[in-house]
């Protein structure tokens, strides 16, 4: 057996173990005392975490750490992976410590040489992106803590129209369109609702357990928005298609057979001005036929527009 597959072997064993004592290592593998601490100190510089104790009952113990065993892909998979992998770096921040360069070298340099040529072409022909991520979220990663460890936050947000304090409980943390996004229930308002974590100015973590937690999966299938509006605008061919890239319309959407089509759907109160501003960017590809306060909110926009260029 060769040096290195006995140093991943010896990996596989003492994540599963946890517990362990160097002779334990040196019958299993059938080696020296000395050459065990070798080894042990090899899987150390790899990322092993390992704490060693005294005495007579003394050993090592696995600690928890992020280092994973080695797993057998597929060469499609680990293309797959690569790109994945490479679309994540169009995001300035992101809730896990992340290094996407070092982690392309990473597996870059543990497959074949004829793999690694053909990422290297792929490359040139073929990417995945992301929409750039053009604002900061700081909290980020302490609204992703809450999220795991379902406690109540503490927050000033600063909304489109003004600054205040929300106690939330935070469901889960999306993005979306080169934007981070909490999907959280207000306690005020008893409503779940979607928050920019860019607009967030502070957070305080709660020692308060969240009861009830919802999915972050169920945001498109069960969430069901208070104090609704009737939406219906008509749209020509090419606000069908900017509108089938926005995914809360795709659903109300329906499409004819010229290629125009209409949303036709409810929108919650609080999304007017959201929706209004998306509205806005197709000009006459959209007509609002409902509610009355978007097609009063895109005239105001339109006046607006034309003094400045008058």
């Amino acid at each position: 057996m060769s040096r290195t597959q006995k140093l991943y072997e010896m990996l596989w064993y003492v994540q599963n173990k946890k517990q362990f004592t160097a002779q334990e290592l040196a019958d299993e593998f059938a080696l020296s005392i000395r050459s065990v601490y070798r080894y042990l100190a090899d899987l150390a510089d790899m990322g092993l975490y390992i704490e060693s104790s005294q005495g007579r009952y003394g050993g090592f113990q696995v600690l928890d750490n992020q280092l994973l065993p080695p797993i057998l892909f597929l060469e499609d998979e680990i293309v797959s992976l690569f790109f994945a992998m490479s679309s994540l770096a169009d995001f300035q921040d992101f809730p896990f410590q992340l290094n996407v360069t070092a982690a392309r070298e990473k597996l870059l340099s543990v497959v074949s040489l004829s793999l690694r040529n053909r990422l290297e072409k792929l490359s040139e022909v073929f990417q995945l992106r992301q929409p750039p991520q053009m604002v900061s979220t700081p909290f980020l990663s302490e609204i992703m803590a809450a999220a795991l460890s379902k406690n109540r936050l503490l927050v000033t947000y600063h909304s489109q129209t003004k600054r205040s304090e929300k106690t939330l409980e935070p469901m889960g943390v999306y993005a979306s369109n080169g934007l981070w996004y909490l999907y959280a229930r207000d306690l005020a308002l008893n409503d779940l609702r979607y928050y920019r974590i860019d607009r967030v100015l502070s957070v305080t973590q709660l020692a308060d357990p969240i009861e009830n937690s919802v999915p972050l999966k169920t945001i498109e299938t069960d969430y069901q928005p208070k104090d609704t509006l009737k939406l219906l605008i008509e749209l020509g061919e090419i606000g069908v298609n900017k509108c089938l890239e926005a995914p809360y319309l795709r659903d109300s959407l329906v499409i004819n057979k010229d290629g125009s089509g209409y949303i036709d759907g409810r929108l919650a109160q609080s999304d007017l001005n959201f929706t209004a501003e998306f509205v806005l960017q197709l000009g006459a590809e959209a007509k609002v036929i409902e509610p009355r306060e978007m097609i009063d909110w895109l005239l105001d926009k339109a006046h607006t527009l034309l003094k400045t260029y008058q």
